[in-house]
Formats: C-alpha cells, sequence, structure tokens
C-alpha cells in the first residue's frame, strides 16, 4: 500500500485550491536584473516571471547554468544591502535549488524582493493580480510585496 507523504498532502491541497496565473499559456517577463560588470567578470542575471524566477548563472566565457524556481515553491527571501551594493537569496520550500546572486544595486535587490514576495502571495492565495497591462501588474505585484 502506498500511502502519500505530508508534503505531499500539502502540494495537493495546494494544486487544488491556487488557481494558476497563466496568460495565453505564457508566464511573463515581470523583469530581468543583471549583476553589475566591475564587480564579477561574467555578470549573473535573474529574470522574474509571473510563475518562476530563473537565474542564469554564467560561469565563464559560452558556459551557463540555469536554475529556476516555481512561484508556488518560494519559502522565503532574504535581501541584503549595503551602502551601494547587495544580495537577494530565494530559498526553496522542496529543499531543492537556492538562488544567491551578490553583487547587485541596492535598487534591484529591492525591487527583486518586492516582485518575489508579490507572487510568492499571489501564487500561494490564488491572487488574480493579472491584467492586460503589464506595468499595472507590475505595479500591484510590488504593492502585494513591499514592506510598510
Amino acid at each position: 500500500m502506498k500511502t502519500l507523504a505530508q508534503s505531499d498532502l500539502w502540494r495537493f491541497d495546494q494544486v487544488v485550491k491556487s488557481k494558476p496565473i497563466i496568460t495565453n499559456g505564457t508566464s511573463r517577463v515581470l523583469g530581468k536584473f543583471r549583476q553589475v560588470f566591475l564587480m564579477t567578470l561574467f555578470p549573473d542575471q535573474l529574470i522574474v516571471e509571473e510563475l518562476r524566477i530563473v537565474w542564469v548563472k554564467r560561469n565563464g566565457p559560452w558556459t551557463n547554468e540555469v536554475i529556476s524556481i516555481m512561484a508556488t515553491d518560494i519559502a522565503c527571501v532574504n535581501a541584503s544591502t549595503g551602502p551601494f551594493f547587495g544580495h537577494i537569496h530565494i530559498k526553496s520550500l522542496t529543499g531543492g535549488p537556492e538562488i544567491l546572486v551578490n553583487s547587485m544595486t541596492r535598487k534591484n535587490v529591492y525591487r527583486i524582493r518586492s516582485l518575489v514576495e508579490g507572487i510568492a502571495l499571489a501564487s500561494r492565495e490564488g491572487l488574480q493580480i493579472e491584467s492586460d497591462d503589464l506595468e499595472a501588474e507590475r505595479q500591484n505585484l510590488y504593492r502585494a510585496g513591499e514592506i510598510r
């Protein structure tokens, strides 16, 4: 007899309850962010979409490693900044890959944190923030994830 683990029951419950934020079968890009070039020789890129976060890690010339975390699997977002630069750390609920990008501008770190928090809240609670205007949706997700 095969029994479901607690995490499988939780995931099934979440999948049944939540409504995906899909527009025409695709996930729109809400923001693209890069590391500061002078701090790193091969700057990484972080792409925030409606349904996932993609980290393109550049290991050298013509070599990439791509890591993505679905919006429903985001456990927490840690952002740390100094006077000019900062880093962002996104953890996964499933214990899978983690995203850690450093040497980003302070403004971008706060934007990424707000967007990712907004996406995580929208996907967990089944919020319908989508709109035809991408800029309006981006602003709604910023407001949903910002710290007051």
